[in-house]
C-alpha cells in the first residue's frame, strides 16, 4: 500500500466527510419512526458535514497581499490585479 502523503490525506478528506455526511442523510431519511426533532436534527448533520467536505475542497490561492504606502496626502495602493492591468 501507499504511503499516505499530505497530499493524498487532503485529497481524501473532503470525500470521507461527504460520503458521512450522505451517509447519515440517507440514514435519517429511511428510517421509521422518527420525530420532526430527531429528522430536522439529521439533517441539520447532514447537511453541516457536506459543507465542510465542500469547504475543505476548495483550492487554495496563493494571492499577495496588497500594500498601501502613504506619500504626503496621497495614498499609493498595490494590488495583484492592479499590476497585470494596463491603465491609460
Amino acid at each position: 500500500m501507499k504511503s499516505l502523503t499530505p497530499e493524498i490525506i487532503r485529497a481524501i478528506t473532503p470525500m470521507f466527510m461527504a460520503s458521512i455526511g450522505a451517509i447519515i442523510g440517507v440514514a435519517v431519511l429511511v428510517s421509521p419512526n422518527i420525530t420532526d426533532t430527531k429528522y430536522t436534527a439529521g439533517l441539520g448533520l447532514a447537511g453541516t458535514a457536506i459543507a465542510g467536505a465542500a469547504g475543505l475542497a476548495q483550492g487554495s490561492k496563493n494571492e499577495q497581499d496588497f500594500s498601501v504606502k502613504k506619500q504626503g496626502d496621497n495614498l499609493q495602493v498595490k494590488t495583484p490585479a492592479s499590476e497585470t492591468t494596463a491603465r491609460d
